[in-house]
């Protein structure tokens, strides 16, 4: 059996994915997937429009056979730690043969070139890079004009992208992992990564996210469940929620059935401003060495996040008035999300220090995943968690804080439901992983 990897957020799964995965089971004539799914929070630095369960009954839906969750503390991470931990699960699986990704440039050559500068960094490379830092960009910016300095043009425009980038870092990490995973790459198709306008098919997930919050910020409908009179969901088995029928054709039926469940029941949609007055009280609060002490801060950073807090009256104020191009709009929502749910930078260096992935934790399988899974039980170099709780017996102290920290994002997460009694915590330790 040849098995396929990808690493995903299907934030939501739409027709881009869709499309994702039939052509990397073509082009690598794999006969079974298995997928690396983002937690409850994603790498942008927000939460999952819908609970990642839900995300995983999306993905065994268009043809993934078996999903792995990718922690929290590395889902809502930089790229780095991001797609590091999810190599690193993928190639601790035992059965991997492929990983493919999306990307602008459409094949593999220039991220290559710019991957191998990354991982043996020669001596113009360190000096352009120590140059770029003492002028007071950012680390990401820095090594960014680094690699400008250092690739010829060609190859630095193709490396220059979102999902470029996310690329390059995961050629790194199979480098840095000497793994035999081979990589394969799919042109992306369809809008770009950030677009936010709608189109008849192939729209962003940002799009579809932000056509969501307009339509429930201009109306409240999704916010509305008390009344039975005047609801105003759609009824009926084939009828979807008033602002999902411009998305026929972006998504597939599948998911737009699973979305339009989520949201019926009151688990979505969720967005970081459902966590406005959390955060805003977190930051009025925080001592200077709390807030140093999260992921991704610097100094004189914290201070602008704390007169944000006391001058701005929302969430979005606040990232506006906190990102420049210094500190990018996506750096400063993980920080908060880290000021949320509890992660220091010292716990993520503990990680990186210690391989990132500590366990691999089943999300949910098809009948093909089953079989893939037995298999796996075989081979697997990291422990494989089934049930929630016997995340209790793992051996290694770290890697039940891991555990304990998903335990606690997810009691987060839950807050922002729209259904008051779905809000309970405890939900991480008695939900069984998702069988299609």
């Amino acid at each position: 059996m040849s098995v396929l990897g990808i690493v995903a957020e299907y934030n939501p799964l739409h027709s881009g994915h869709e499309w994702h995965i039939r052509k990397s089971f073509e082009l690598t004539g794999a006969t079974a997937a298995v997928c690396v799914l983002s937690s409850q929070f994603v790498q942008r630095g927000e939460p999952g429009i819908i609970n990642k369960q839900a995300r995983t009954r999306m993905a065994l839906s268009s043809g993934i056979d078996l999903v792995l969750e990718l922690p929290g503390a590395f889902s809502c991470a930089s790229a780095e730690y991001f797609a590091s931990a999810a190599i690193r699960l993928l190639d601790s699986l035992g059965v991997v043969d492929y990983i493919s990704f999306g990307s602008e440039a459409g094949y593999l050559d220039p991220l290559k070139k710019a991957a191998n500068l990354l991982v043996n960094e020669n001596h113009a490379f360190k000096e352009a890079l120590k140059n770029n830092l003492d002028k007071g960009l950012s680390f990401p910016a820095a090594r960014q004009a680094a690699l400008k300095a250092c690739l010829d043009d060609e190859t630095y425009k193709a490396v220059s992208t979102p999902n470029n980038i996310l690329g390059i870092e995961y050629l790194k990490a199979i480098k840095r992992f000497n793994t035999g995973i081979k990589p394969v790459t799919i042109p992306r198709i369809g809008q770009g990564y950030s677009d936010k306008n709608l189109k008849s098919n192939y729209s962003s997930a940002t799009a579809i996210r932000s056509h969501i919050r307009l339509y429930s910020t201009a109306t409240g409908k999704y916010y509305d469940f008390s009344s039975t009179d005047d609801n105003p969901l759609a009824t009926g088995p084939d009828a979807f929620i008033a602002p999902f029928h411009d998305l026929l054709g972006n998504m597939p039926v599948s998911s737009l059935k699973i979305l339009d469940g989520e949201i019926r029941t009151g688990r979505g949609p969720v967005f970081l401003q459902d966590f406005e007055s959390i955060i805003i009280y977190k930051l009025r609060t925080a001592t200077d060495q709390e807030l140093m002490e999260l992921p991704y801060m610097e100094e004189g950073l914290h201070n602008r996040l704390r007169q944000a807090s006391l001058r701005c009256t929302s969430l979005d104020e606040i990232l506006d008035y906190c990102t420049t191009s210094r500190y990018p709009r996506s750096r400063i929502s993980r920080i908060l999300c880290a000021l949320l749910l509890g992660m220091s930078a010292s716990f993520l260096d503990e990680l990186k220090d210690n391989g990132y992935a500590q366990y691999i934790r089943i999300l949910g399988f098809s009948e093909r995943g089953r079989k893939l899974l037995a298999s796996a039980r075989k081979k697997a170099t990291l422990p494989i968690i089934t049930k929630p709780a016997s995340y209790k017996k793992l051996e290694n102290p770290l890697a039940r804080r891991l555990f304990e920290h998903e335990i606690r994002i997810t009691d987060v997460y839950c807050l922002g439901y729209k259904r008051p009694e779905l809000k309970r915590g405890g939900s991480e330790l008695t939900t069984p992983p998702v069988m299609l």
